[in-house]
């Protein structure tokens, strides 16, 4: 598997546990919590992470960077 296709792949767990949290906040009414909004913003600042990486890898594998 190439570096593009496992970040990608990293990428997309990561947008799934984001969603799975979301979904759980929902159901236990905890929506405005302190501690699952501190997970959810370390979920998505992963996840800005992951998507810089999936970016600078497809480029380097097209030669671009």
């Amino acid at each position: 598997m190439e570096d593009a296709d496992i970040a990608k792949r990293d990428h997309q767990r990561n947008k799934s546990e984001i969603v799975k949290l979301v979904k759980e906040m929902f159901q236990l009414k905890k929506w405005g919590d302190e501690e699952y909004k501190k997970k959810l913003q370390d979920l998505v600042v992963k996840d800005e992470e992951l998507v810089q990486d999936v970016i600078r890898k497809i480029k380097l594998e097209k030669g671009l960077e």
